[in-house]
């Protein structure tokens, strides 16, 4: 469970991966190392994954986004279609997130790229295998909220 302080750590974490301990310890209320043992067992835990930058996609020559729908079709064998498609996935620098959903589609990536045409050439090899049957692809026009953190509510049951 989270409690009420590991979830102003994560909070601030996700905020800035880079503050210190000290700033952090300040901010909550708590010692330096009372902070830092804390965020070891959230690492320990896998609350906490990784520590990245992020960083702007246009600046690094991807102002493309777009989101690709896929229906696989049905194999003799549903995993081994599923697994070579996982393996496609993490084979494209381009896919930035893909996803397994319920409904009409299989998967949803959300991908970036260059241009347009890097976009197609994305699609084109990803209908190349032989289990996807159909695509659909959304071209993002505009973006006015785009999160990569979980706001972290804390379980106040936790401590009853």
């Amino acid at each position: 469970m989270i409690d009420e302080i590991d979830g102003q750590i994560l909070n601030l974490l996700q905020e800035n991966g880079r503050l210190s301990n000290a700033a952090i310890a300040e901010q909550v209320g708590l010692t330096t190392s009372t902070v830092f043992d804390r965020i070891k067992r959230l690492e320990k835990r896998g609350v906490i994954q990784r520590y990245v930058a992020v960083v702007d996609p246009v600046a690094l020559g991807k102002p493309i986004t777009a989101f690709v729908r896929l229906v696989v079709g049905a194999d003799e064998d549903y995993s081994i279609s599923k697994r070579q498609f996982a393996e496609t996935c993490l084979a494209e620098p381009e896919v930035l997130e893909c996803h397994t959903v319920a409904g009409e589609d299989c998967y949803v990536l959300k991908v970036r790229v260059a241009n347009t045409a890097q976009l197609e050439a994305l699609i084109e090899r990803l209908r190349s295998q032989a289990m996807v049957t159909r695509t659909i692809t959304n071209i993002v026009l505009s973006t006015f909220k785009e999160e990569i953190k979980v706001t972290v509510i804390p379980d106040h049951h936790a401590g009853a």
